[in-house]
């Protein structure tokens, strides 16, 4: 990757994701990216439900029973993704 760029922004939570498209849409050359396989920082979800049952490494696949992977959204909130469930 040889190319140059006026802004680099690490992370896709909703800040970065304003800001970059802010500098974007004023004529800058942004190069945005995450060290995450998904996007979305603290408010991030993972669809389709497969990729919840991989994430957290559960043993077979969503049941049958719970309908289509893609009509579902699981949070990544929590302590064990650095964010409480309080306000």
């Amino acid at each position: 990757m040889d190319e140059e760029y006026d802004v680099i922004v690490l992370g896709t939570g909703l800040t970065e994701c304003i800001l970059s498209g802010i500098m974007s849409v004023n004529g800058k050359k942004v190069l945005h990216m995450d060290r995450n396989p998904y996007y979305g920082g603290e408010s991030s979800s993972i669809t389709p439900l497969e990729e919840l049952y991989k994430r957290f490494e559960l043993p077979d696949s969503p049941p049958e029973s719970m309908g289509r992977g893609r009509d579902w959204n699981g949070m990544l909130r929590g302590p064990a993704f650095g964010t409480d469930f309080q306000n």
